[in-house]
């Protein structure tokens, strides 16, 4: 005989099983946002000034001072300092250097490009931190980041322009 209960019509048939999908509960190393960082940094620069910049050492030290100095006051509002240049002797020979730092804090649950992309939308809505990213005279940079144990991570870009200003006739416009 046949089965008095008629059998329902499921659309979604694995919400009744459990999820096997890993997320990451804790925060990434701070090695890894800076990589990531990076490559958004990248890719940003590239499409806002149709080039990419150049890895500096000095840059990055510079980079990484100021996002520890950052830290250590607990500055949580983003900022930019232009030509620190004039305050650092060893930059003489640097024609600008300008630094944006911008803090947030990492959520549960969240990858890795989620909040690169959300640190990079925080600079983006900053007409003045944004200008400085695609600033096309600026040809190399230097990352630094740093978190705290409340999972917050402090990103600090400083970038420089090296030799002859960009409105000299003897500087070519396409790199």
């Amino acid at each position: 005989m046949a089965d008095p209960r008629p059998q329902r019509f499921r659309l979604w048939p694995w919400r009744q099983q459990p999820s096997v999908i890993s997320t990451r509960t804790t925060p990434p190393a701070v090695q890894e946002v800076t990589e990531k960082l990076t490559e958004l940094v990248h890719f940003e620069r590239g499409v806002g000034a149709l080039y990419y910049y150049l890895p500096d050492e000095s840059l990055t030290a510079i980079a990484q001072d100021l996002c520890h100095s950052r830290q250590a006051a607990h500055i949580l509002e983003g900022g930019v300092d232009r030509d620190i240049r004039a305050q650092m002797a060893a930059l003489k020979t640097w024609t600008a250097v300008s630094a944006i730092w911008h803090s947030a804090v990492w959520q549960p649950d969240e990858i890795l490009a989620t909040f690169g992309f959300r640190l990079i939308e925080a600079l983006r809505a900053e007409t003045e931190l944004w200008r400085v990213v695609v600033d096309p005279r600026a040809q190399f940079f230097g990352l630094a980041v740093s978190a705290d144990d409340t999972q917050r991570y402090w990103l600090v870009l400083v970038i420089g322009q090296k030799g002859q200003e960009m409105g000299d006739s003897s500087t070519t416009s396409a790199r």
